[in-house]
């Protein structure tokens, strides 16, 4: 039986998928999360096989938990489960460590698909997340946009943010300290009218400052 942690801020949604898995009897729901600081918090305690993992939760959104995951070594595999199906949004989970994503309006059957793949081993998309990927148009807007906005040091570390680089880690390439890298990440959340990490990276793919 394979172990399970799903995180999602919607409690309906949380407890239904946690009922549903749970009765399948393949699986073992051993932990649930409301926002990505619990789930990490959960995560200190509880080792899953697997992870579902909304995007837009309060306080820490999925992008920057898989970012957060990603800084403490962890290898639990996740597959994103989100309402979102854009492809900003697909390549950003991707880029922050996720094994799969599909949408949340997916059929069970695709859902526990999904699920044994990852567990093999294997990547999954979903057939709708494919079609939007390959959908989407080039971006035409380039670096030289976010200049009118940002500094030169802002667009550097926003390009190593978007790359998924914990903050300590950029503060040692670019010899400055974590303190000085939090500070200029606020002030580029500002400027660009954003919250999250998450947005970050679609902002940076947007403007060719990384690519997917």
């Amino acid at each position: 039986m394979k172990r399970l942690i799903v995180a999602d801020d919607h409690s309906v949604v949380r407890e239904a998928l946690c009922a549903m898995l749970a009765h399948r009897g393949d699986y073992q729901v051993v932990g649930q999360a409301a926002d990505g600081e619990e789930l990490l918090s959960v995560l200190k305690s509880t080792t899953p096989d697997l992870l579902i993992l909304d995007v837009a939760m309060p306080k820490l959104d999925g992008i920057g938990a898989l970012d957060k995951m990603k800084e403490v070594g962890s290898r639990v595999p996740v597959l994103v489960l989100s309402a979102d199906e854009g492809a900003e949004n697909i390549r950003a989970a991707f880029k922050a460590g996720a094994r799969g994503f599909m949408p949340k309006n997916a059929k069970l059957d695709e859902l526990l698909f999904a699920l044994s793949s990852i567990l093999d081993g294997r990547t999954y998309v979903s057939p709708s997340v494919a079609e939007a990927l390959l959908a989407e148009p080039s971006p035409t807007a380039g670096p030289e946009q976010l200049a009118k906005v940002l500094t030169k040091r802002e667009i550097e570390i926003l390009t190593y943010l978007a790359d998924g680089k914990p903050n300590r880690e950029i503060g040692k390439i670019l010899h400055i300290s974590t303190r000085t890298v939090d500070t200029h990440r606020s002030n580029i959340l500002k400027k660009l009218k954003v919250r999250t990490n998450a947005e970050l990276v679609k902002i940076a793919i947007h403007h060719g400052l990384i690519t997917v």
